[in-house]
């Protein structure tokens, strides 16, 4: 039942939901047997990451995590612009004001550049702020003691998708991000206490796959559809 919701039948392709990751429940629904109609996705997605670019190496296996600065920004609102449509994209200002004010918060992912002899070259990010609701107004301010992390943007550089990179960060983000509000609350400041998202239809088995619950369609209004 809990992964029900996720079904195209169950909402609307038109309706955003609001999904939600309780660390208390990791290992939980970790354990919890996928749907067969979930298994299939997943090994389809397991498969086609066998087939990649770069003499069929496998991305994941090279791929960096570090916090984005803010000389990367332009880099990131790039990928940004490129990857929603223009009423869902976060703005460049957006974006400066994450890194500025919730940097702890904004991951990167990286792969060495051969064409440039680059050391790393950004190919997706997640980026969050804290807030104490989960609604339009609060999210667009971070509150560095909110007990709410709600994500913005969980986006990857088109010529890299559909390669397990996704998957990869959003995995590599949740560890890092929980470990680090342990950490704050180990010096007596507040962590926070859930992991919020907006998902389309379309993307819900994707974040259900990454430890996420479906909780409702959301009253919150982003973009056109």
């Amino acid at each position: 039942t809990l992964f029900s919701l996720i079904q195209p039948t169950c909402v609307s392709d038109n309706n955003w939901l609001e999904s939600m990751f309780l660390p208390s429940l990791t290992l939980f629904l970790a354990a919890r047997t996928v749907p067969t109609f979930l298994h299939h996705r997943r090994v389809h997605s397991l498969k086609s990451a066998l087939h990649l670019s770069d003499g069929n190496e496998n991305i994941v296996d090279n791929l960096s995590y570090r916090p984005v600065t803010a000389d990367d920004i332009p880099r990131c609102y790039e990928i940004e612009s490129s990857s929603y449509p223009e009423d869902e994209a976060a703005s460049l200002e957006n974006l400066n004001y994450r890194q500025q004010h919730a940097g702890d918060y904004f991951l990167c992912a990286t792969k060495p550049d051969s064409e440039t002899n680059a050391e790393d070259i950004i190919i997706g990010y997640i980026c969050s702020t804290r807030c104490n609701e989960f609604t339009e107004e609060s999210m667009s301010v971070h509150d560095a003691s909110g007990p709410i992390l709600a994500i913005h943007s969980v986006v990857v550089d088109a010529p890299y998708r559909r390669q397990g990179v996704a998957s990869a960060l959003m995995n590599e983000y949740l560890k890092q991000m929980l470990s680090f509000s342990n950490m704050v609350a180990d010096t007596g400041a507040n962590g926070f206490s859930r992991v919020l998202l907006l998902a389309k239809n379309n993307l819900l088995s994707f974040y259900v796959d990454c430890g996420f619950m479906v909780l409702r369609p959301s009253p919150i209004v982003h973009g056109q559809d």
